[in-house]
């Protein structure tokens, strides 16, 4: 197949699993298809690919970035003439071939109510309908985007993978000074409910907390959240570190992952890459989370900071139960969830209308 691939937002441009997504079925692609790509930049055309057709988005509006993509887009299709475009932008024009995108939930960086969400809900369904298909990312986001409107004939459901090579056990021993090591892995914000996870920390008893510690580590998506986290954190054995250029040792160092999101997720990133390198998982119950983890882990009432220090309590005390936990974790992720398996799920459904729009000329 030639597929054209296409995106506002491309790593390391930007970070977020949504990008990360992105850019490896792009690797993916490449491996057996002939492929273009169109990606925006946000901070600097060196950030994004050499290879791939660059939109510079940098100071412009959202409306004014969908108008400068989608003319690129075009031209693209017009002088490439690909059988079939993937994107991880709703907005992707009509452009006369099959076009699929990818639609990972529908929070909207955490609004969940108002005429803002109503509005981009509506959008949404709008455009699900000039489009071939919406790959979303688990069941429960496919039910989201159906209350939203959204053709049940157009969706299709593709778990995300999770690169098995680089979120893995460590290969050495990690340092370990004998405390129980919490981490929350996220961006910072609030709908990821790292301050939750600060009070869930600071209600431990001292006992417990006398043998644990915790580190918060994510790129800084609100500047004011972060600060106000800083100061909830002060004089806990707390560490923030910010902006880090991998995220992997976090995971890695830690003993358990702590996933406090209130978002409304639409896979849970965070659980399963915590899974991937053998941790075990305390996470805010929600099905799509559940649905990502298989269940696996310690799920508690979203928002409740006092289980959340139940779990990690429970946690403390048993050595045994954390190795059994991340051993479960591990092997779910390694037989489920690795991006081989992804992709060819994704094959399949792009040759699907690939299939049906040769056929129909």
């Amino acid at each position: 197949m030639r597929i054209l691939l296409a995106a506002r937002r491309y790593p390391p441009d930007v970070w977020s699993g949504t990008e990360t997504v992105f850019r490896n079925l792009y690797e993916l692609a490449c491996q057996g298809h002939e492929t273009r790509l169109v990606v925006g930049y946000q901070q600097d055309r060196t950030m994004v690919p050499s290879v791939a057709s660059a939109v510079d988005l940098r100071g412009v509006s959202k409306p004014k970035a969908w108008i400068r993509m989608a003319r690129r887009v075009r031209s693209q299709v017009r002088e490439w003439r690909p059988d079939v475009v993937l994107s991880n932008s709703v907005e992707v024009p009509p452009t006369g071939v099959p076009t699929v995108c990818i639609v990972h939930d529908l929070n909207f960086g955490g609004e969940e109510a108002g005429l803002g969400a109503m509005g981009r809900k509506a959008f949404y369904a709008l455009r699900a309908r000039q489009l071939n298909a919406i790959v979303t990312v688990s069941r429960a986001s496919a039910d989201n985007l159906r209350l939203a409107g959204v053709p049940e004939s157009k969706i299709r459901v593709v778990h995300n993978g999770v690169d098995v090579d680089s979120f893995c056990p460590p290969s050495d021993p990690v340092p370990t000074d004998g405390r129980v090591h919490f981490v929350v892995p996220s961006r910072i914000l609030p709908g990821k409910g790292q301050h939750l996870a600060l009070d869930a920390f600071a209600r431990l008893p001292d006992r417990y907390k006398s043998k644990s510690k915790l580190t918060i580590v994510g790129a800084v998506a609100d500047g004011v959240y972060l600060d106000r986290i800083r100061v909830q954190a002060y004089g806990q054995p707390v560490e923030i570190a910010t902006n880090v250029p991998a995220i992997e040792p976090y995971y890695q160092g830690a003993d358990v992952i702590l996933f406090p999101t209130v978002m409304t997720e639409g896979f849970g990133f965070t659980a399963v890459e915590g899974m991937a390198c053998g941790k075990p998982v305390i996470w805010f119950e929600q099905p799509a989370v559940r649905e990502a983890t298989g269940g696996i882990g310690l799920a508690v009432e979203q928002g409740n900071a006092q289980a959340m220090r139940n779990a990690m309590m429970k946690l403390i005390d048993d050595a045994d139960l954390r190795a059994k936990m991340g051993e479960s974790g591990l092997k779910y992720v390694r037989q489920h969830l690795s991006w081989q398996r992804v992709w060819q799920r994704y094959e399949d459904v792009l040759k699907e209308f690939v299939d049906s729009h040769s056929g129909a000329r």
